[in-house]
């Protein structure tokens, strides 16, 4: 499976600011100093790969092994319209909408071969997600001002439940 989200540019760091700030400790098992909570992502339709050019140039070489199992949400689609140089149309022609039928989720199907609605839970337990900042004196003078200075990189973990259409529910048997 593959997800295609749009993420926020201010959850993750530059990489410049990466390889400035030195870890550390490297071999030193970490617990994330904030926890993002769980996100929840409604998927809405199936992104077919030999056309997800307008989508992404990555999403042929990411997804490859999700085939006919690459999921993205409409709300996403039309985020990236608003782009310089992107449109609507293309990237809806990337797509193919889930049935509009009401379907249950396959936590509630008996049948194998019924389609429903599956979830999967994902969770990223430590991540670089923001800069820390430490108080300090500027210049030697004990009267000298205190600034604040970056002096390493603030981690976080951050779940995401993705809800999303199956053909069949045993293409989601860990929803029970």
């Amino acid at each position: 499976m593959c997800f295609v989200t749009k993420f926020i540019k201010g959850d993750f760091i530059s990489s410049d600011a990466m390889a400035k700030l030195r870890q550390k400790n490297p071999s030193t098992i970490r617990i994330p100093e904030e926890d993002k909570g769980k996100e929840a992502f409604i998927m809405t339709s199936w992104v077919h790969l030999n056309r997800s050019m307008a989508i992404s140039r990555h999403l042929m070489t990411v997804c490859s092994e999700a085939l006919d199992a690459t999921y993205i949400r409409n709300v996403d689609l039309k985020a990236w319209a608003e782009l310089p140089g992107s449109s609507i149309s293309n990237l809806e022609a990337a797509t193919e909408k889930f049935p509009d039928t009401l379907t249950s989720r396959c936590s509630e199907v008996t049948s194998l071969w019924a389609p429903c609605l599956c979830s999967l839970e994902t969770c990223i337990g430590w991540y670089p997600c923001g800069l820390k900042y430490c108080k300090g004196k500027q210049g030697d003078s004990s009267a000298a001002a205190q600034t604040n200075y970056r002096c390493g990189i603030k981690t976080c973990r951050k779940c995401s439940q993705f809800t999303y259409y199956v053909r069949q529910k045993q293409l989601c048997l860990w929803d029970e």
